[in-house]
Order: structure tokens, then C-alpha cells, then sequence
């Protein structure tokens, strides 16, 4: 029974007329595909972004952005350099004539990032950074622990304050950026694609939580029972790409979560052709597919994405 939430969602979508957005401030998670994006707008329209996805990604940041109206940007941060976080963002900021620079730009106020001096490497080789490189400029700052970012009703948080930086020989997952959101009341935890033992760690000013946005996609190392007992989440989504060959998210992640009202945008192990093993026993029973974006409010009400439609609100999971 516990597969049964995950095939009713489709379904409930077909059959309902959708909301181009919902009104008010909340928290906006884009299905990228194989990779993570999420646009958090305030009670008075601000917008922060948070990672920009692979460069497959893109155009769907641009029809979130276009569903919300926005043509600035108050903030974007990204976690970390690796290509499925941070390779939409010249594809997006060039706007529909494709062309940078140009008139229809995406405006950008503010571009965080973990750095990008000699000092911050190594790097990643990859064209997504090289395209992040020459369109962020010097926009871009490298952000520090503490850093907090306001607007009406929203304040985040880079976390690590009085913790020793991680060695500049640990892997790049390892070394992101891991932000504590607070908006109208709500709180989340915006790990990247950190381990749960560095999180453990960086969570401690940010726990308890409402929202928990699972680390590296539901791998297995984003996960532990010592995490998931320090954040202690209402509520946790997960993104991945659909049958992407990493088999996120991990059946232990889910697992650890089986109790917890869990969202999936997609996954591998859905359908029953990936090369991955089938969730559909690992789910839990207040877990469920939504195929699409979701859009969580401060309340933790519920809208799944109906693709070019905008949403349909929806009760959690049973």
C-alpha cells in the first residue's frame, strides 16, 4: 500500500483545474531533472534562488521565474561548482533571446557562491563553471559562515559559524554551502549535496526544522539517524533525475524518513525499466510522487506542479 499515494498524484493532477501560482510567500522547488533548484519568494515578492540545476535544466528556472513574473532576482546562491547545481544559470540569466549581454537579461542584485579564488580551489572542470565564471563576473562573492540575508518576513543564513573550513582536498560535494532559511514562521535546511556527518555538524544553529530539503538528492551519504534526530523535519522533499544513473534517491535514505511526510519530485526506481531497484517498497506510507515542482508554503500547505499549468493544491500524504 505504501506505492499507493505515489500513483494517485498524477491522477488527482488530471482532474483538477490549477492556480497559476500560489499567492503569498513560500518556497518553490523546480524539477530540474538530475540536479536542484529552488526559488523562495517573500511575502512581499522578493525572490531568492538557490542553485540553477544541470544546463538541461534551465529552461525550466526560466518557466518558473516567467509562472511567478519575476525579471530580478534579489539573491542567488549556489552551493557548491558541480555541474547539476550550478550549470542552468548562464542559460537563465541570458533570458529568451538567448543572447548575453543583452536586453532581456535576468537581473541578479546579489550572486553568492563557496568561492571561486585560487585559494577556493581546486574546481571542478567543467564548461557549466567555466559559463558560471564569465556571466556571474564580478557579481559573485564568496559567501561566508554567517552571512545572513533579510527581506520582509525571509532570513537566511550560511551556516558553519566557528567551525574549522573543510580541507581543500575534500571532494567538492563536501565543501558547499549549507543554508538555514527562515520565512513568515517556517524553518528549512538547505543542505546542497553535503554529508550528513558535515551537517551534523552545520545543522546545530539551524535545528529544529520544518522542512528538511534531503541532501545530494536522497544519496546515501546525505542521510543518517544522527541527522534526521537533530533536525527532527515536518516535512522533507527530495529531487532527483527521473531513472538518473546514480539510483538516487537511496532506498536507507527513505528508510530513515519512513515515518516523515516525504516528497519526491522524481527519482530513480519509479518506473519499473531503470537499471535502479524499484522504490515502491521503500516508500513509506506518508510518502509520495509528484512528477514536477512543488510549492510549499510557510504553513506547509501543499501545491503539486501541473507542467505549464501552474498548481494544484494538495493534502499531505496519509
Amino acid at each position: 500500500m505504501a506505492i499507493l499515494p505515489s500513483l494517485l498524484l498524477p491522477v488527482f493532477l488530471l482532474f483538477s483545474a490549477p492556480d497559476p501560482v500560489p499567492e503569498g510567500p513560500g518556497l518553490h522547488f523546480i524539477d530540474v531533472g538530475q540536479g536542484s533548484a529552488l526559488l523562495i519568494r517573500s511575502r512581499e515578492g522578493e525572490v531568492v534562488l538557490v542553485d540553477s540545476g544541470p544546463p538541461s535544466g534551465a529552461e525550466a528556472i526560466q518557466r518558473a521565474l516567467a509562472l511567478h513574473g519575476v525579471d530580478r532576482v534579489a539573491l542567488w546562491i549556489h552551493s557548491h561548482h558541480d555541474a547539476d547545481h550550478i550549470g542552468g544559470f548562464a542559460r537563465v540569466v541570458a533570458g529568451a533571446d538567448r543572447s548575453w549581454p543583452s536586453a532581456d537579461d535576468l537581473v541578479v542584485e546579489a550572486l553568492w557562491d563557496r568561492g571561486l579564488d585560487e585559494d577556493d580551489g581546486p574546481f571542478p572542470d567543467s564548461d557549466a563553471l567555466a559559463l558560471y565564471r564569465t556571466v556571474a563576473g564580478e557579481a559573485r562573492v564568496r559567501a561566508e559562515p554567517g552571512w545572513v540575508f533579510t527581506a520582509a518576513g525571509l532570513r537566511l543564513e550560511v551556516l558553519g559559524r566557528g567551525l574549522e573550513p573543510v580541507a581543500a582536498t575534500a571532494p567538492e560535494n563536501d565543501r558547499g554551502l549549507a543554508l538555514c532559511l527562515e520565512l513568515e514562521g517556517m524553518r528549512a535546511l538547505l543542505p546542497g549535496d553535503l554529508p550528513a556527518e558535515r551537517l551534523v555538524e552545520l545543522a546545530t544553529d539551524c535545528a529544529a526544522v520544518d522542512l528538511l530539503w534531503l541532501s545530494h538528492h536522497g544519496a546515501l551519504g546525505g542521510s543518517s539517524a544522527a541527522l534526521v534526530d537533530l533536525v527532527d523535519p515536518r516535512v522533507v522533499v527530495v529531487g532527483a533525475g527521473h531513472d538518473n544513473g546514480y539510483c538516487h534517491p537511496a532506498p536507507q535514505s527513505l528508510a530513515l524518513l519512513s515515518d516523515r511526510p516525504l516528497w519526491i519530485l522524481d527519482g530513480a526506481g519509479i518506473g519499473p525499466d531503470g537499471g535502479c531497484p524499484g522504490l515502491a517498497t521503500d516508500l513509506g506510507p506518508a510518502h509520495a510522487l509528484v512528477g514536477g515542482d512543488l510549492w510549499i508554503s510557510p504553513e506547509l500547505r501543499v501545491f503539486l506542479g501541473s507542467p505549464g499549468a501552474g498548481f494544484v493544491a494538495s493534502e499531505p500524504p496519509p
